[in-house]
């Protein structure tokens, strides 16, 4: 039986400024679906940041109280490095999640993320 699946991206090539505050990710609202899979990739610039960028993930049943869910995504400090995590299970019981990623000093990164909701079978 196929399933069907809905793709949201969360953030597309978005700067994480060196030395700035942490930045928040767009919403995804998963009450309809049957859980989710996350995708996450941070590439540094040419030069590599002293201090790499993180991104935590966190959820929420009411869309205004937090939880991290695990601990943060660490990308490296290398040039040009590439981190990427695929297929972060989201459990059906999720219903808003978002994306707090920065922490990176000297040189600025950019981030990707999107997530893919089952929302039928």
């Amino acid at each position: 039986m196929a399933t069907t699946k809905v793709v949201t991206a969360l953030w597309h090539d978005n700067t994480l400024v060196a030395a700035a505050g942490d930045e928040t990710s767009d919403t995804a609202t998963l009450d309809d679906g049957y859980g989710a899979a996350l995708h996450v990739i941070i590439t540094n610039g040419a030069t590599g940041p002293t201090v790499a960028a993180k991104c935590q993930v966190q959820v929420s049943a009411d869309n205004s109280h937090w939880f991290n869910f695990g601990p943060a995504l660490q990308s490296l400090t290398g040039n040009s490095v590439v981190s990427q995590w695929g297929g972060i299970d989201i459990p059906i019981g999720v219903e808003y999640l978002r994306l707090v990623a920065g922490s990176n000093t000297a040189q600025d990164v950019t981030i990707s993320a999107d997530i893919s909701e089952v929302t039928a079978v």
